[in-house]
């Protein structure tokens, strides 16, 4: 039961309920006015009486977010850089805003009014939770709207438990996610990768891209090559060399807080007090651990460089630190995927004639090349790729290359210029081939399968 008092010019409403110990609390609530404080004794009462009362609680934004944050990442497993990640939204792009309010007061404006704020913030105001001073230059980058839309994900997910858990009866974040950014990333003409891996010298990053561009690897992929991966007389001599682990750079406190059981090494710092560890652990996903086929150049390219390996720890085999990887420095220590991306970066400014890419998107390059010169045969790129979805391969990885788009223009110009008695370019079925009314493909398409939509998006992009 619930009870009104009056107490000077205002009413409050006392009732007792059972906190999550099942002890016995006395709680008051004043009022202004007695219609507000009868109004709010109902509620009281009802939801008393059906279960669904709400449990007083002073926990703020921050406290439930980091209590959250471990739980999740020992229920779902995360890999260290989930967990490195999705601190950094909490550190960064929350709790520097909302942090401090408690959770039961929390309301879907003041969710609103943080995404109005996000959008308006530099990038990398927070580091570590700690603002920092930025440079006129880079306070003109402010946050995209897919990293908003990861906020949003995030609060999402997190206040849905929160509901779940009794600290709150309803989540307070919006219906609405906040537009992700969306840009087509950078790629080079099969031109461009060719002429390109043929001006590379430094023989780390020529193996490196060549591997990539032969793959569709992605950087820490490549890292995490060792020779056992490699076989060459596989394929009937074609060689092959398998993806099943990825190699990262992570803050030591992350490496505390997940589960143990997807990193595979641990390398020895090179530095006293080092704040991160390199690893060595499991691929992205189940479909990321595959073979790729070698070709000819690459294959040759293989036993030159481990050749090399081999040199090198003979010129000093007791200072050689061999690290078991594929790609090794001369005295044996491991290549760690930020040095291959700093190599690309220093070919690159010392090559301004190729097109601006990120070492990722050489990845996206041999996607794209490899989905064109197979006709879009989408199961065997994604094998290549080690994607988990055609979906993905389709509508991430699938660029327009300007070659396909001169080529279309030609076929324009041939068919809309045509004379009446000349054929268009168009294919024409041939006697007695079936053919079908565009009406009647839509209600076929409406029934694919998400494969069979994935090709035709393909198909009308090339």
């Amino acid at each position: 039961m619930a009870y009104i008092t009056k107490r000077g010019s205002s009413y409050s409403v006392r009732y007792t309920y059972q906190d999550e110990h099942g002890k016995s609390c006395d709680k008051w609530e004043s009022f202004p006015t007695k219609e507000e404080a009868v109004k709010r004794q109902k509620q009281i009462e009802h939801e008393l009486a059906t279960g669904n009362f709400l449990i007083p609680s002073t926990v703020t934004v921050a406290e439930f977010l980091m209590d959250w944050l471990p739980k999740q990442c020992s229920k779902h497993k995360w890999a260290p850089k989930t967990y490195q990640s999705n601190l950094a939204l909490i550190q960064n792009l929350i709790i520097p805003y909302i942090g401090e309010m408690q959770m039961q007061k929390l309301r879907p404006y003041h969710i609103e009014a943080l995404y109005d704020t996000l959008s308006k913030t530099p990038c990398g105001q927070y580091v570590g939770g700690k603002r920092r001073d930025l440079s006129p230059k880079q306070q003109k980058r402010t946050l995209s709207g897919t990293t908003l839309h990861e906020v949003h994900q995030l609060l999402h997910n997190s206040f849905l438990l929160a509901v779940e858990w009794g600290i709150l009866i309803k989540s307070p974040v919006p219906v609405e996610a906040p537009k992700k950014t969306t840009q087509e990333r950078s790629i080079w003409e099969v031109d461009e990768m060719r002429a390109a891996l043929d001006s590379m010298e430094d023989p780390i990053l020529h193996l490196a891209v060549h591997l990539t561009l032969v793959g569709a690897l992605r950087e820490g992929e490549v890292a995490g090559l060792t020779p056992e991966d490699i076989d060459f007389d596989a394929a009937n001599g074609m060689g092959t060399f398998t993806v099943n682990r990825s190699m990262q750079r992570v803050q030591k406190d992350t490496l505390a807080q997940v589960d143990k059981g997807c990193i595979l090494r641990i390398f020895p710092d090179k530095l006293e007090g080092s704040k991160t560890s390199l690893i060595l652990k499991d691929t992205k996903t189940e479909a990321s651990c595959r073979t790729i086929f070698m070709t000819a150049a690459l294959r040759e390219e293989l036993k030159q460089w481990l050749e090399r390996l081999k040199r090198e720890e003979a010129l000093d085999p007791e200072r050689y630190r061999n690290s078991g990887m594929l790609l090794r420095l001369p005295n044996g220590l491991a290549v760690e995927p930020v040095l291959i991306r700093k190599k690309f970066l220093k070919w690159q400014d010392a090559h301004p004639e190729f097109p601006r890419i990120v070492f990722h998107g050489l990845r996206h390059s041999s996607a794209t090349y490899q989905l064109m010169i197979s006709g879009g045969d989408i199961k065997a790129v994604q094998g290549t790729t080690g994607h988990a979805s055609a979906d993905m391969l389709v509508n991430t990885y699938a660029h327009i290359q300007q070659s396909s788009r001169v080529e279309l223009g030609k076929k324009f110009e041939s068919g809309f210029y045509a004379k009446p008695d000349t054929p268009s370019p168009q294919a024409v079925p041939a006697a007695g081939e079936p053919t079908i009314s565009m009406t009647a493909l839509l209600e076929l398409l409406k029934d694919a399968d998400p494969e069979m939509k994935a090709k035709l998006r393909l198909a009308l992009l090339t």
